[in-house]
């Protein structure tokens, strides 16, 4: 359906329609530079009419879409926010005027509708069996030989990974072990940083539209690359695009997620548990990740190259670029401080060694370049306002502008 039939179906202008997209509220997909709107916007569409007629904001619209599609409602945290939102506007209403019953009574359903609790999957999930000739040793890329595995369901469970150099690693649960994983997530920038609701509860609403922005600039992007199975790879420290983009992506691909905290990479399956999707859970750094070179397809760089470099003052290109396939694409989004100097001295409160003069965006083009991973594309998505403070360590009155960018080996 093109935008001009479904502005008319919603009885909606063509310029509202637009400010939904780029808010992120719609995500419709594009063919030959038109957008094309499928029975999802539809069904998104119909949620953003349904909650206008709640008397929610924009903003509250898009802090409930958050919600819903980066967790799936499988986060207690999540469903405590979702009910309160939607309990104070309840309240709100009854304090206004006695017409609003009618939207009170309809309110009452939308609450009714939400789980009382978190359903999980319990069938296991593991390392599917076409994924196990791609476990090579990270040091000296051979075959990495495999003892005490565990089979469930067209998957591995359970087993001992080692290779003559001395490399270990291990599968419990179907998720793989490097040696050096931690269980906590050594990346402290934000103090719930192993829930989805790290960002809600600490990015103001400006900044997290800004992201939903670039997350949209990102996924049209790496969108005519998807047609054909891809490996695609996430992390460490990535946030949520994977979570809100993954049903777009299709299941056809095998996703990779890799992260140091064995409780991040937790949380993440624990999102995603109900999913058909093929996963590759990795709990270490990436040059730890037991993976063939060449394997990656599409790298999704969520924030991983900064909050990499605030963690370890570097960019982790040199890890990640030998796993990208020949011609493989790197899609990101990435954050600059030239207007916050401040700003980004304050994320040395949290890890001391590092370095503020190289967090720049000439400066992951130039450790990507140095890897043979070649900058192709750099958009300037907007910057925050100066009228609040936009994260834990940003200084009242420093804009922080937010780029997207892609990139091919």
């Amino acid at each position: 359906m093109k935008i001009s039939a479904f502005a008319k179906k919603f009885a909606l202008n063509v310029s509202t329609v637009r400010y939904y997209i780029n808010n992120g509220l719609l995500v419709p997909s594009k063919k030959n530079e038109q957008y094309e709107f499928g029975q999802e916007c539809i069904k998104d569409m119909e949620q953003i009419l349904e909650y206008k007629k709640f008397h929610f904001s924009l903003e509250e619209i898009q802090l409930l879409f958050f919600l819903e599609k980066a967790s799936r409602f499988q986060d207690e945290v999540v469903l405590e926010v979702c009910a309160d939102i939607l309990q104070a506007k309840k309240k709100e209403l009854i304090e206004e005027r006695e017409d609003l019953n009618a939207a009170i009574d309809d309110l009452e359903l939308e609450i009714s509708k939400l789980p009382v609790s978190v359903s999980h999957n319990h069938s296991k999930f593991g390392i599917p069996f076409s994924f196990i000739p791609y476990l090579y040793c990270p040091h000296c890329q051979t075959p990495l030989k495999l003892d005490s595995a565990s089979l469930s369901e067209g998957s591995l469970q359970k087993g001992e990974l080692w290779c003559d150099c001395g490399y270990k690693a291990k599968i419990e649960d179907g998720l793989i072990l490097c040696e050096e994983f931690g269980q906590e997530s050594p990346f402290k920038a934000f103090t719930n940083i192993d829930s989805v609701f790290a960002m809600t509860q600490e990015f103001s609403t400006g900044y997290r539209m800004l992201i939903a922005k670039t997350y949209l600039w990102m996924y049209n992007q790496m969108s005519p690359q998807l047609e054909t199975p891809q490996y695609i790879m996430t992390g460490p420290f990535t946030f949520n695009f994977l979570l809100e983009y993954i049903e777009k992506l299709g299941d056809q691909h095998t996703y990779i997620i890799v992260d140091p905290s064995l409780k991040r990479i937790e949380k993440i399956k624990q999102y995603l548990s109900n999913e058909p999707y093929n996963m590759i859970y990795i709990a270490g750094d990436p040059s730890q990740a037991p993976i063939r070179h060449g394997q990656v397809d599409l790298y999704i760089d969520d924030f991983s190259t900064s909050n990499y470099r605030f963690t370890y003052n570097s960019f982790a290109t040199e890890q990640i670029a030998p796993l990208l396939c020949k011609k493989g694409h790197v899609v990101g989004i990435f954050t600059t401080y030239e207007k916050a100097p401040i700003s980004l001295q304050n994320f040395k409160l949290d890890h001391p060694d590092f370095d503020p003069g190289k967090m720049t965006l000439p400066g992951l083009k130039f450790c990507w370049e140095k890897e043979g991973v070649q900058f192709r594309e750099k958009k300037s998505l907007g910057e925050t306002n100066t009228t609040e403070k936009h994260f834990p360590r940003n200084l009242l009155g420093e804009p922080i502008q937010v780029w997207g960018y892609c990139a091919q080996k």
